[in-house]
């Protein structure tokens, strides 16, 4: 679009020293080349014409565009790029094996702490969904042991913020029980604000349901604030 502009300012100067051109000869009978002037002229006001419907076409594609996505903001980009926003995503230390069931040996379910994060890397309450998958990588196959989704209401209903911990805390039951003691979570996080995505993953430590044998625990130091 800024092209078009250029060529329309191009266009312009053109026209306004044709203008006093014209304005010179008087008005004694017009020879061929004040008609060929005159012609010029005309063809370079439609092309001004033309680029100006087409740059009132682009600027409605990109309306109709903004209002099929609900999820992003309609604020210029220069008004985002002055508020603090997601910029990155953080996995607590806390993230791993659950014992949601202190009668039965091993962890039931998985526990993960996340976070976003702006762009100075600080801790940012954004809200926004969440896709949360875990992986089993000893299995030599459909090694996915869970899938979990939350939208906006789901994700703010986990958020905590305390002086132990300030980020989303999710706990859920496997899906699938985990075999080996090593557990890769992945966390992809859609921001409700600006639309912008964002994915991490970690390796964590679990005891996979019935083991008798515990395995490293998780830190106990605060959550993702941490």
């Amino acid at each position: 679009m800024n092209a078009d502009k250029k060529r329309i300012c191009s266009i312009c100067v053109y026209l306004c020293l044709s203008a006093v051109s014209l304005s010179s000869v008087g008005c004694g009978k017009p020879n061929r080349a004040n008609i060929d002037l005159r012609k010029r002229i005309f063809e370079l006001e439609a092309q001004v014409a033309d680029l100006q419907r087409q740059r009132e076409g682009d600027a409605a594609t990109i309306r109709a565009y903004e209002s099929q996505r609900p999820t992003v903001s309609s604020l210029p980009q220069e008004r985002l790029d002055q508020l603090f926003t997601a910029h990155g995503l953080k996995i607590g230390r806390l993230t791993g094996g659950a014992d949601t069931d202190p009668g039965r040996p091993g962890d039931e379910s998985v526990q993960v702490h996340v976070v976003p994060t702006d762009q100075r890397g600080d801790l940012l309450k954004a809200a926004g969904t969440f896709t949360i998958d875990a992986f089993d990588l000893s299995l030599p196959q459909d090694n996915r042991v869970g899938h979990w989704e939350f939208d906006v209401a789901e994700s703010a209903k986990n958020w905590i913020g305390n002086m132990l911990t300030y980020g989303y805390s999710f706990t859920r039951p496997w899906e699938r029980p985990p075999r080996g003691q090593k557990v890769t979570v992945r966390v992809t996080f859609r921001d409700a604000l600006t639309g912008r995505e964002f994915t991490e993953q970690t390796e964590v430590t679990v005891r996979p349901p019935g083991a008798s044998t515990p395995a490293t625990a998780p830190s106990t130091s605060p959550a993702a604030a941490r």
